[in-house]
């Protein structure tokens, strides 16, 4: 018998280093110049502890992200947050380039309009962002974006680090410009402030949505009142605060029930529900699926 599959594995950035000189807080490499390590972790489901981009230029593989398949499309772009469960299917030989990065290029804390365009696309309502890139002057901009990265990384001359973060949030906006919906900004100060909030709403979620599920509960996190945190959240993204954190619950519960062996009472207990059958008909109220429904029917590829 198969030994049961209970956890996810975590990976960190140092793993992905051909060398301990490059085991830094980022890392820009072509696909096919990234060590064996990277090859071997990419077909079994797996979480990053840093933010990931794929670029994916050309070739053929399937990509799956939590429980959702994409079959890959050329120049892809693919935005992954830590704690994001996923894998790769390679068909056959993909170009294509990965840039990786830690919280401390992220400045999560900058109230700037780079901040918010920079948390839409890494934490956003489908807690992923996948970008094709269709025009061909954008294409280009961004090719050379990356191998400037790659000089800045490889040449390692004074103040590196900073060129090379400069460089990472022109190519953010540049690649926000392709994405369906373009990503703007609101200036006023009002909305700076709100902005600050919800990212800070959205990160404490990350943290703790195993111990706490009431608004109330991040509200006071945040010392404002429940009402007022609703407000902002809907004022930024469309849907209240509650849903936010049934819908962080529900993504992490999908990703048990599609990657581990865990039973649904497991998962339960794993989310911190003391009621595993409450937990059961929470799942099904917010997927219209019961747990072992949704462990039987997610993994259908979804065509690009």
């Amino acid at each position: 018998m198969a030994e049961k599959k209970e956890h996810i594995e975590i990976v960190s950035l140092p793993e992905y280093a051909q060398s301990a000189e490059e085991a830094a807080d980022f890392s820009v490499s072509t696909l096919c110049g990234m060590g064996p390590n990277f090859f071997e972790h990419q077909e079994a489901p797996h979480r990053h502890n840093f933010y990931t981009i794929y670029w994916i230029k050309n070739g053929q593989l399937t990509h799956t992200i939590d429980t959702v398949t994409h079959v890959v499309k050329d120049n892809t772009l693919f935005f992954l947050a830590p704690g994001q469960v996923h894998q790769m299917n390679f068909s056959e030989k993909v170009d294509g380039y990965m840039i990786a990065f830690h919280d401390s290029l992220m400045c999560p804390s900058d109230q700037s309009k780079m901040s918010i365009v920079r948390n839409r696309l890494f934490v956003n309502d489908h807690f992923s962002s996948v970008i094709h890139i269709a025009s061909k002057s954008d294409e280009s901009e961004l090719e050379w974006m990356v191998g400037r990265m790659m000089q800045e990384v490889e040449n390692k001359q004074p103040n590196y680090e900073v060129a090379f973060q400069n460089l990472l949030q022109y190519f953010l906006v540049v690649a926000s410009r392709n994405a369906p919906q373009p990503i703007s900004v609101i200036p006023e100060y009002h909305a700076k402030h709100n902005s600050a909030l919800f990212i800070s709403f959205k990160s404490l979620i990350e943290e703790k949505y195993q111990q706490l599920k009431n608004v109330s509960d991040y509200a006071a996190l945040l010392h404002i009142k429940p009402v007022l945190l609703n407000e902002i959240s809907k004022q930024l993204s469309g849907i209240t605060a509650g849903e936010h954190i049934r819908n962080r619950v529900i993504l992490e519960a999908q990703r048990l029930l599609y990657n581990t062996d865990l039973t649904a009472k497991e998962i339960a207990y794993k989310l911190g529900f003391d009621d595993p059958h409450y937990f059961s008909r929470f799942f099904k109220k917010y997927t219209s699926q019961s747990p072992s429904e949704f462990k039987e029917l997610a993994k259908v590829p979804v065509n690009q």
